[in-house]
């Protein structure tokens, strides 16, 4: 059968598998990597030995990063660092730039933690803060919802970026350092100031109805003053920067000093991903054991165990989408899309966008977009010549897009701040689309000059 035709079938299957009768991601991942490599007839020695690598691999560049990851956000989360980070970062920038705070805040804290646990630890500040400025909580929501998914789905080290920038063979450090620069301005634009355009269109009536809750709650200092009970605000954004700034001094070291000096090799070594957050892992439980033990009623160890249990199911959808990625790669479809699009003039980085954005749309999980189209387009993509990042960017950012029902991040704001269905397209739906939007084109403006940055291949 013509690959491209087998890959329509399967995809057609995993895409109601996953929507209509609410498959689990990893069963639809797997099951979908036999049915395409039967459809294109291929051996089942080969088979079987492409199942095994494409987990194996998988798991030998993701597994352990996932793990200590995952613990390192799941501490942050359990001692109330990450609440306490965001509250400060109200306090600093104050009652008229809340919505900024907010949006940061969520930026920030999706770094390290995932994005429901981040929306849902963050989204109590939405109501109250509504409550205290009389504006409109999709406005809030929009703000929050943004920064957070921006930088799950775009700023490694979170699960999905790491496994694109590894997969196609990019250097994580620099991976990172792009994905701010793209991030963090389609951040401010389609979170901050789209929640201001968003707040600015409140009704007369609205304005009244909050002035009058207003009076009957506590002042804002009361809201957003330091709990003495959980790490200060500084320990939480310094305990996030760390694992960062190490894989970012790795890998601007492995660039400019020679292989042989001590230096190279110190800050290589702490700058590779699986020992940076490791050490974040173990600095966070040194730093906020007291307050994970009172708030858990576990002793470090227990809790680093309970936390690593819940990160099975993570490990599973990654793990089988390698094995699905392996399958794709095998069948030619890479290269069967290339002709294809040579035919159309359509280009490689486009493509890679809207597969990105559809495949998400269709089966409401980023992670599972980014693994299947990252191993659809990127090793052609970066056969061609172009850059591991740029083609990783826009994958990663093309998962941004469209919030759909689909996506149990869209009814987040609706379960968690009250908010009607069309609320909530107006704070998920339509600012994701649009931050989709802007990181794509800050993408193609880095592709203009992408011979003369940094790490960019």
């Amino acid at each position: 059968m013509n690959v491209l035709i087998a890959f329509l079938i399967t995809i057609t299957i995993l895409l109601i598998a996953l929507i209509k009768f609410k498959v689990s991601p990893a069963i639809g991942l797997f099951v979908s990597a036999i049915i395409m490599a039967i459809l294109c007839r291929m051996p089942s020695s080969e088979l079987l030995g492409y199942i095994a690598s494409g987990f194996g691999n998988t798991m030998a560049s993701l597994g352990i990063v996932i793990l200590f990851g995952g613990i390192f956000g799941e501490m942050l989360g359990a001692s109330g660092a990450t609440e306490e980070m965001a509250k400060g970062l109200l306090r600093k920038f104050g009652k008229k730039n809340d919505l900024l705070a907010l949006n940061l805040a969520g930026f920030i804290v999706a770094i390290p933690v995932y994005f429901a646990s981040g929306y849902i630890m963050l989204s109590p500040l939405i109501n109250s803060l509504q409550k205290l400025t009389n504006k409109k909580k999709s406005a809030y929501a929009a703000s929050l919802f943004v920064g957070l998914l921006l930088t799950h789905c775009i700023v490694a080290p979170t699960p999905g970026p790491v496994a694109v920038a590894l997969q196609i063979g990019a250097d994580l450090g620099w991976f990172i350092v792009y994905g701010i620069i793209v991030a963090l301005p389609a951040s401010l634009l389609c979170g901050w100031q789209y929640g201001n355009i968003v707040n600015s269109k409140q009704t007369k009536e609205e304005k009244e109805q909050y002035k009058k809750e207003v009076q009957e709650l506590v002042n804002n200092e009361e809201l957003l003053k330091p709990d003495p009970e959980k790490p200060s605000a500084m320990t939480a954004f310094l305990l996030i920067l760390f694992p960062i700034v190490l894989i970012i001094i790795g890998s601007v070291a492995s660039v400019v000093l020679p292989k042989e000096n001590i230096i190279y090799l110190i800050f290589t070594f702490l700058g590779n991903n699986n020992i940076a957050l490791f050490l974040a892992m173990i600095l966070s439980a040194v730093v906020l054991k007291k307050y994970i033990v009172k708030n858990t009623n576990m002793n470090i160890m227990k809790f680093i165990d309970f936390s690593s249990d819940k990160l099975g199911n993570v490990l599973m959808v990654i793990g089988t989408g390698g094995c699905f990625g392996l399958i794709l790669q095998k069948s030619g479809l890479g290269n069967a899309l290339v002709e294809l699009l040579s035919s159309w003039n359509l280009p490689i980085v486009l493509l890679a966008f809207i597969l990105a954005m559809i495949i998400r749309a269709a089966v409401g999980s980023a992670t599972v977009a980014m693994l299947t189209s990252v191993s659809i387009v990127g090793p052609a993509a970066v056969a061609m010549g172009y850059s591991p990042v740029i083609i990783g960017l826009a994958i990663c950012s093309g998962t941004v897009g469209l919030t759909l029902p689909t996506d149990a991040a869209f009814w987040l704001p609706a379960k968690y701040n009250d908010l009607e269905v069309n609320d909530a397209f107006v704070a998920t739906t339509y600012s994701t689309t649009l931050a989709s939007l802007v990181s794509f084109i800050i993408i193609i403006i880095l592709n203009i000059f992408v011979t003369s940055l940094p790490g960019m291949f």
